[in-house]
């Protein structure tokens, strides 16, 4: 991680202090910290700054956990997605692996929507010119890496309500994403299997 991060100015220090934060939210939740510092090397390794991967690596996890997706299935949607966030965009192709894991539900695609209306790339636009929202993936540029970034940073429960709507959000879209981020933190810190109690205290101890 420090080999692929030196070069944007992170440390020792820095790299260790974010995989603390990784760890203390593993601790938290039902996913291990394993898989999130393999994670964080392919994030890093796609050219993915250190505070971003983090967040990225957490909203994901929360994503998967509000659609009841595991963490094997989980880490392979991450890795599709740290290849396209390295190329710039998220294509049809990309968005697929998310399709193919059980993380592409409708409240994903309109928070992704929402923060493309508020950055400016185009969603709605593009979604009307091209059809739908996978055909808007294959000819459409909308959904780029500050987009999708973003959206997993807001997921992950990064901002305030106050902080949203300082950003430009409305105050109705500002407590819309503060909820979907509590509720996938919900989802993320409740075990709802044997399996998964197990894992839990493995990871604690």
């Amino acid at each position: 991680i420090l080999a692929n991060t030196a070069d944007k100015g992170e440390t020792l220090d820095t790299v260790t202090s974010a995989l603390n934060e990784l760890n203390d939210y593993a601790d938290k939740t039902i996913y291990n910290f394993a898989q999130m510092t393999d994670n964080i090397g392919k994030f890093t390794a796609a050219g993915v700054g250190l505070d971003d991967s983090v967040a990225a690596i957490k909203g994901m996890s929360n994503l998967a956990a509000l659609f009841g997706v595991d963490a094997n299935r989980a880490s392979g949607a991450m890795y599709q997605m740290s290849q396209a966030l390295a190329a710039g965009k998220v294509q049809l192709m990309d968005w697929r692996s998310l399709i193919n894991a059980g993380m592409s539900g409708e409240l994903f695609q309109n928070a992704l929507i929402r923060t493309s209306e508020h950055i400016g790339t185009g969603a709605e636009a593009a979604i009307k010119k091209y059809g739908s929202f996978n055909e808007s993936l294959t000819k459409g540029e909308w959904l780029n890496s500050e987009v999708m970034i973003e959206t997993l940073k807001q997921i992950s429960g990064a901002y305030k309500e106050s902080e949203l709507r300082a950003q430009g959000y409305s105050a109705t879209q500002a407590k819309a994403i503060s909820d979907m981020a509590k509720r996938a933190s919900k989802a993320a810190t409740e075990v709802r299997t044997i399996t998964g109690m197990i894992d839990t205290m493995k990871e604690s101890v």
